[in-house]
């Protein structure tokens, strides 16, 4: 660090003569003259470097000591500079150089979507395009206020979003619409009806009356409880029924994988291409032949170019690497094959069920042929009331 700050501060290199060029160095150091990077010339001559400052007071103290001091050369950003003030082409060229490339990074020339899982990027972005936010939009211009509300009217599986630029570049971060649950007021006649299929365990009838008892099977669709109370000396009411209604379930599901696979052995051979990306358009800047392999895994880096105050240019490089592979087949043992059958099909009636429990499941794999295939059939417990409004 101490390296960089001399570097652009600037600094001279020197070479002391003399008979005792220490006694010299001693006499600087009292007078505050920092000397760096000594070394031994001969042995009358030293080298060190020194700050332009001190330079203008070792004159007196080199006389003092009966020593030489002579300029070496003159080190850091200044004296370059100073090489070439004289050179206005060049100036002026570094300076168009920059302000163009400052002006271009007030561009944006790359959108990134971030936070979506339904709602693919490329309708996102499709969309975008048509209220004109697209690459080459000036970025001060983007309203993202405008952007959010007609977003939103556009594609009505989006619940927010916004556009977070960094120089030429744009994330668009997004947030995708939950869908609410059907809720019915309460003050609205409702039915209470099976969900699916099964044996009435329990029903707990908060309001409404029961129609079916434990023990009796069900279908799905058919009323559980009903929200129209009848009276024997008046007329029937109509309620919102509430109830909590258990019943065994059954269920039978099935999984296929095979015991042969296809893998990849890597041969350690590969091939690197580079590709040059300005404003969007693709320049190949590869010289040697770059035909791919018949078997290949392609590994994509994109690096981006910067200015030095983190400002994004719409300059990048893409540096695809093709790495090549032979195919091999591979035996999957059985015992293997059949725990992970097992265990995809536990987390899949885990999935199917709402509210409820496994009581027992039975899981069988049986081999047909180069394929495994496992069967469970399973009983649970669970919640099967759903809350429907009266016709």
């Amino acid at each position: 660090m101490i390296n960089i700050v001399n570097f652009f501060r600037g600094h001279l290199e020197v070479e002391i003569t003399g008979a005792f060029p220490e006694r010299f160095l001693n006499v600087c150091a009292q007078d505050g003259v920092e000397f760096w990077d000594l070394h031994r010339v001969d042995g009358q001559s030293m080298r060190a470097r020194i700050r332009p400052s001190g330079y203008r007071k070792i004159g007196s103290l080199a006389e003092k000591t009966l020593c030489r001091v002579e300029l070496v050369k003159k080190r850091g950003v200044p004296y370059q500079l100073e090489r070439i003030r004289h050179r206005w082409a060049l100036i002026l060229g570094f300076v168009c150089t920059v302000a163009a490339l400052y002006g271009l990074s007030l561009f944006v020339w790359d959108f990134e979507v971030t936070g979506n899982e339904l709602v693919s990027s490329d309708l996102i972005l499709r969309e975008l395009a048509e209220i004109g936010v697209k690459p080459g939009i000036y970025g001060p211009s983007i309203d993202i206020a405008t952007i959010k509300n007609e977003m939103l009217l556009r594609i009505d599986q989006l619940s927010w979003l916004t556009v977070n630029r960094n120089g030429s570049h744009a994330t668009v971060e997004v947030r995708e619409r939950v869908p609410k649950p059907e809720i019915f007021p309460a003050d609205q006649p409702c039915d209470i009806v099976a969900a699916k299929d099964g044996v009435i365990l329990r029903v707990d009838a908060k309001t409404g009356e029961a129609r079916v008892k434990a023990g009796e099977t069900v279908t799905k669709g058919q009323l559980i409880v009903s929200g129209t109370v009848d009276y024997k000396e008046a007329q029937s009411s109509y309620v919102h029924a509430q109830a909590d209604v258990y019943a065994r379930t059954w269920y039978s599901m099935s999984a296929v994988t095979p015991l042969k696979y296809t893998g990849k052995h890597y041969t350690g051979r590969e091939k690197t291409r580079r590709v040059l990306v300005v404003a969007g358009r693709r320049i190949n800047i590869s010289i040697l032949d770059f035909s791919t392999y018949e078997y290949c895994d392609k590994l994509v880096k994109t690096t981006t170019l910067k200015l030095p105050f983190n400002a994004a240019l719409p300059i990048s490089v893409i540096t695809e690497t093709y790495v090549e592979y032979t195919p091999v087949e591979y035996n999957l043992p059985t015992d293997q094959a059949a725990q992970t059958l097992k265990g995809a099909l536990s987390r899949a009636l885990g999935e199917r069920l709402d509210e409820g429990e496994v009581t027992t499941a039975d899981i069988r794999a049986d081999r047909r042929g180069n394929m495994l295939v496992a069967m469970m059939d399973a009983e649970c417990k669970e919640q099967i009331a759903v809350t429907v409004p009266m016709g």
